[in-house]
């Protein structure tokens, strides 16, 4: 059996020599854009059969997930549903997605989540700002609970990590600074701080002691009655 290595570059070798055979007949005969869709799926779909001989080799799925990826854009771009900003969307989350995948299938690998959520926040930014929901504060507050999530859930997997909330807490506390002079929560930013006020007097007041915290001290009380005869 080929070593992983051979087997990586044969597909690669492959996929040159048939882009080349492509790019060559595209000089006497214009391809449409669909035609080149259908060769990067099928190129894809070649790989991904070279994978299912020997499962083993992750790597040749790289190719055909590549492969696949350019071949949605192109396909999603000639229909006309991905224009301007959503192209960068798109190639974003495209390369976001492998290392979400990566960590998913070995979850000691945290370090993948890093250039996940980058990549992913950096998405969700170009894409609100496209249907013009981040605009002026609202970038900065969107920036500042960015940096700020990912220490704020180191704190929450392990509340031993206090260190992480003085990063986590400024930032959000900055951003939220942010979020209330925006003119989308110029209202509803105080309302929501009037909400969470009456939700913490009502937890203090009126909510039930759990009955663990009742059933012990009326044990104590039985046991401390005397006996009958």
């Amino acid at each position: 059996m080929k070593s992983r290595s051979g087997r990586f570059g044969a597909v690669w070798g492959v996929f040159l020599i048939l882009l080349g055979v492509i790019l060559m007949v595209e000089v006497f005969i214009d391809l449409t854009a669909w035609a080149w869709v259908a060769f990067l799926t099928v190129a894809g779909f070649g790989a991904f059969g070279i994978y299912l001989t020997d499962r083993s080799d992750k790597g040749v799925l790289i190719p055909a997930y590549v492969l696949w990826v350019i071949a949605g854009l192109v396909a999603l771009i000639e229909l006309a549903i991905l224009r301007g900003d959503t192209v960068a969307v798109y190639v974003l989350i495209a390369i976001a997605l492998p290392f979400l995948v990566g960590f998913s299938r070995n979850r000691t690998r945290r370090g993948l989540l890093i250039p996940a959520y980058v990549l992913f926040a950096v998405a969700g930014m170009i894409a609100l700002e496209a249907v013009d929901i981040l605009e002026g504060e609202m970038a900065t507050a969107y920036i500042m609970f960015a940096i700020a999530v990912p220490f704020l859930i180191v704190y929450a997997r392990d509340t031993k990590q206090k260190w992480a909330l003085f990063p986590g807490g400024i930032m959000a506390i900055i951003g939220l600074s942010f979020l209330l002079t925006a003119d989308l929560f110029r209202y509803a930013g105080p309302a929501v701080i009037i909400l969470a006020g009456i939700w913490i007097l009502y937890r203090t007041f009126f909510r039930k002691a759990p009955a663990s915290l009742v059933e012990p001290s009326s044990a104590i009380l039985e046991a401390e009655e005397p006996a009958g005869d």
